[in-house]
């Protein structure tokens, strides 16, 4: 980022997150885009402003400019990844508004400074915004964490009074909402996720980070610690665990990751991440019935 950028960011309000250990500064001239109204559910992630892993400049735009540059992705939906330059830039739409954007967000190669513009006409005059409203958010954290820092993963996880994180990957369905529900109230335990946690695998041991991009449980903490087990989730009659392979453990750990596959460079470091998890700590399947004696089943397991 430029000196003018940092001076015209310093200038501007400004609102800081800090999730699974990457800081976000989000500045605006508009304190309708720094809002605390609209950043109530990540209110627990706030941090004082101070220096950020990304910076953001968010401001409103009249009309979308025209796209320039390459489709690198398209994810069928809401959102497509153009490649313009060495620039990454993203579009989103909604079924409402049709064919034109109501954001349009342009990032540096590294995802260390961005600009994010959202068409005016598209939102309610006078509203508070957040400008990395979901899937930005989670998609900059995606590229961010596979410059070697780590894997974002489908799973609940809890911290113990030690410290130590517990990891439950699963797909949907496998019951990720249910095992968190069935800790949920245990006081020697803290819910990080039921739903998207981050694992960092860029330190000298490994962290589990809770987010705020919770499930149906609706259950997120900005807590962290260290990984000491992973159990992948499976649906039975009766709780048994099976233990893992470390080639079986990574496998089953990228199904339940989130990837930037349109880089090559960046599947090549969650996939050792990945690997990085299933070498450094146990890994095991976990087949459960969803009621409460599955915790009691677990606990000397965790000891």
């Amino acid at each position: 980022m430029s000196a003018r950028r940092d001076d015209e960011c310093r200038a501007a309000r400004e609102a800081c997150l800090s999730i699974g250990g990457i800081t976000f500064s989000i500045a605006a001239d508009d304190p309708r885009l720094t809002s605390s109204r609209e950043y109530d559910a990540l209110r627990a992630f706030a941090v004082p402003p101070g220096p950020a892993d990304v910076s953001v400049r968010a401001c409103w735009l009249d009309s979308a400019p025209d796209i320039q540059g390459d489709l690198v992705f398209d994810s069928g939906g809401t959102w497509q990844l153009h490649r313009s330059g060495s620039d990454w830039l993203f579009t989103f739409q909604s079924a409402a508004g049709g064919a034109v954007p109501y954001e349009i967000a342009r990032f540096d190669r590294t995802f260390s400074s961005g600009d994010v513009g959202l068409i005016r006409s598209h939102f309610e005059p006078g509203a508070a915004v957040y400008p990395l409203q979901y899937p930005l958010d989670e998609l900059v954290m995606i590229h961010v964490l596979a410059q070697g820092r780590g894997i974002e993963v489908h799973g609940c996880a809890l911290l113990d009074r030690a410290g130590r994180a517990f990891v439950f990957p699963g797909q949907s369905g496998a019951g990720k909402s249910t095992m968190a529900r069935l800790w949920n109230g245990r006081t020697e335990v803290t819910l990080l996720s039921d739903e998207r946690v981050i694992i960092r695998t860029d330190g000298r041991g490994l962290a589990v980070h809770g987010t705020p991009w919770h499930g149906d449980a609706l259950l997120a903490s900005p807590r962290s610690g260290e990984l000491a087990a992973v159990y992948f989730l499976e649906h039975r009659t009766t709780h048994v665990i099976a233990p893992l392979a470390r080639p079986a453990a990574a496998a089953r750990l990228l199904a339940c990751a989130f990837l930037p596959f349109h880089s090559a460079i960046a599947v090549d470091s969650t996939v050792a991440s990945a690997e990085r998890v299933a070498c450094s700590v146990p890994c095991c399947a976990l087949g459960f019935a969803p009621d409460r004696s599955v915790v009691d089943f677990l606990t000397p397991n965790m000891g």
